[in-house]
């Protein structure tokens, strides 16, 4: 077996005028590992991930952003903490958006943007659209009120939000960038976006608006997601869920349309959702008892192509995964929540 120059007890041999050479005391270690390829070493699932959130505010910003859509950088601080404080209350969140590309630097004033205000609730699924110039005029929007069916009138409805926000996680840029530029020569309106939640299923998207979400995609993945969502159906293998859904909701939903063979947009909807019997304490308040179930019970339907709904209940176990570093700036290891299905069964 031959020896290299830097193997333990190898010694090299000099003649009088060579000076030997010493080893190198600093080489490169490998490349940290980050987030997004250490969850797919886990072979953690992207299933049941999507975000709690049913309406999101978004704010055209296109300058670089910070680690947070509200950090004041480009808002006024005032106004950026009336504005998260309302965006709270209404159990909205916050996006800043921005078009693919290169983004230098903007100020506060660097002209007219746009604003817009998605709701994803079954129903409700619009985008109302809107124009800003001063900060102060987003005061104004009323984040409770309901979508008028006119708010489709008022832009696009067919968007794809792309996770790029690099100060907040490196892989979301390195990853979402290419991805975002790729969905925008498709007829989607494309933009990039900050913070979606999950960095570590990046490139992340959500499709507004109906808010479902998709995760570990490059630029093929991701023209083929869009494809066949415009089709009427969902790749399975890269859906983290619906945008407003509880997580248990999720995952019966995902699991459902694995075990039935049927990927097609809503052909799986849920009826009911509630912790499992076993799982309810007695003389608890329902919220704790949620809060703390273990157990849940979902009740789903099944629409068929051809003959009736069928409908299903699913049982789900909550479980915990073990603590890895969830984000590239995790500096402590975090455990997350997962569901798996115990007993699925037809109940009509």
């Amino acid at each position: 077996m031959t020896r290299h120059a830097w193997s333990p007890g190898y010694v090299r041999h000099c003649g009088p005028d060579v000076v030997p050479a010493e080893a190198p005391q600093d080489l490169p270690g490998p490349p940290p590992l980050r987030c997004a390829d250490g969850a797919r070493l886990r072979g953690e699932s992207l299933a049941a991930s999507a975000v709690r959130y049913r309406r999101f505010l978004l704010l055209e910003v296109p300058g670089p952003w910070g680690s947070s859509a509200l950090d004041a950088r480009h808002l006024d601080a005032g106004v950026a903490r009336q504005l998260g404080a309302a965006a709270s209350a209404s159990g909205a969140h916050v996006l800043l958006i921005r078009r693919p590309g290169r983004h230098p630097a903007a100020g506060p004033a660097a002209g007219q943007r746009a604003w817009a205000l998605a709701d994803t609730s079954p129903g409700a699924e619009r985008v109302l659209w809107g124009t800003w110039r001063d900060p102060a005029d987003l005061l104004s929007l009323d984040l409770t009120a309901g979508l008028p069916a006119t708010a489709c009138d008022t832009g696009p409805q067919r968007l794809a939000l792309v996770c790029t926000n690099g100060k907040r996680d490196q892989c979301c840029a390195l990853r979402g960038r290419p991805v975002a530029d790729a969905i925008a020569t498709t007829g989607w309106d494309t933009w990039e976006c900050s913070h979606l939640g999950g960095h570590r299923f990046a490139a992340t998207i959500m499709l507004l608006p109906t808010g479902d979400m998709f995760g570990w995609l490059d630029p093929e993945s991701a023209l083929e997601v869009v494809r066949w969502f415009g089709a009427g159906q969902l790749v399975l293998s890269q859906y983290r869920g619906r945008a407003g859904q509880p997580v248990p909701v999720q995952a019966a939903l995902h699991a459902a349309a694995v075990r039935l063979g049927d990927s097609r947009r809503d052909a799986v909807q849920a009826l009911s959702a509630c912790p499992a019997p076993a799982a309810t304490g007695a003389g608890r308040p329902d919220r704790q008892a949620e809060d703390d179930a273990d157990l849940w019970q979902v009740e789903i339907i099944h629409r068929t192509v051809h003959g009736p709904a069928a409908a299903y209940r699913v049982i789900l176990a909550r479980s915990r995964l073990a603590p890895a570093l969830l984000s590239c700036l995790d500096s402590s290891p975090k455990a997350e929540t997962r569901y798996e299905v115990l007993a699925f069964s037809r109940i009509c």
